[in-house]
């Protein structure tokens, strides 16, 4: 499930050992860290860990933690073509637990060894990047983006079939089915739904809400063409944060996060 979801049960953790709380900023973007900074950082965190080894006093502890840093520098190494703005670990002496999520918003470079998992930075992006549903709209095609702490948590596509005339619900949409969706239209259903817009973006809206409700998401961002955007948004009510005229539906849905969390996630 990752990090975003288990954030409540990793305070409650503790370990005899102790625990390695990491957290690397891997941004090397526009505006970003130089592109060999985030190695030399990541370098100095894994010698930070040696040292908490060499400290030691247990041969039990400086194991686990020599285990725990190689099993860090694998990760890093396997993840190494996916890393977006940071990578955070938490993983016990004891081996029962281990943590490990890639961010696309930034964090600061530190390692800690401690009884319990240090969530301190983990916490402040969950009330800066609180769970958010980013709407896409296109014609008869809706995307909810489900995402928290800057990360992209599900897909979903809602589809007006003309011919039930009822929404169609699909989980798991990727940005290339978005194109492909809105460009297959027929200019008879286009027609047709033009003319019947309003009431059936109307009828959509509480479907929204409740999927919302259901995973924890207050407020919403609504993107899209403005006539499409501003139905949408006259039936979502107070949960709707901001409205962007913008056609995004081609856009890979990480680059849309930045749309949202221009100044953050950039």
């Amino acid at each position: 499930m990752g990090i975003t979801n288990n954030l409540k049960q990793l305070k409650n953790k503790e370990d005899e050992y102790g625990f390695v709380s990491f957290y690397l900023n891997t941004d090397i973007g526009e505006g970003g860290q130089p592109s060999e900074e985030w190695k030399i950082k990541y370098k100095k965190a894994v010698n930070g860990l040696k040292q908490y080894a060499d400290k030691s006093e247990t041969k039990d502890e400086k194991n686990a933690i020599k285990k725990i840093t190689d099993d860090i520098e694998k990760y890093i190494e396997d993840h190494r073509d996916e890393l977006q703005k940071s990578i955070i670990i938490f993983a016990s002496g004891d081996g029962s637990t281990w943590e490990s999520d890639i961010f696309q918003v930034p964090v600061e470079t530190e390692v800690m060894w401690e009884p319990t998992p240090q969530t301190g930075q983990l916490e402040k992006l969950e009330k800066t990047f609180p769970p958010t549903a980013i709407l896409l709209t296109n014609k008869q095609d809706v995307y909810l983006i489900d995402t928290s702490m800057g990360k992209i948590r599900e897909e979903m596509q809602f589809h007006w079939d003309v011919d039930s005339e009822d929404w169609q619900e699909y989980k798991g949409t990727a940005s290339a089915d978005r194109t492909a969706a809105g460009s297959t239209q027929v200019d008879k259903v286009q027609k047709r739904f033009e003319e019947n817009r309003h009431r059936w973006y109307k009828s959509l809206a509480p479907v929204i809400n409740k999927q919302m409700k259901n995973r924890g998401l207050d407020t919403a961002y609504i993107i899209g063409d403005k006539e499409y955007a501003k139905d949408l948004e006259d039936n979502m009510g107070e949960r709707v944060k901001e409205v962007i005229n913008k056609n995004l539906i081609s856009t890979p849905t990480h680059e849309i996060l930045n749309e949202i969390y221009p100044e953050n996630v950039r």
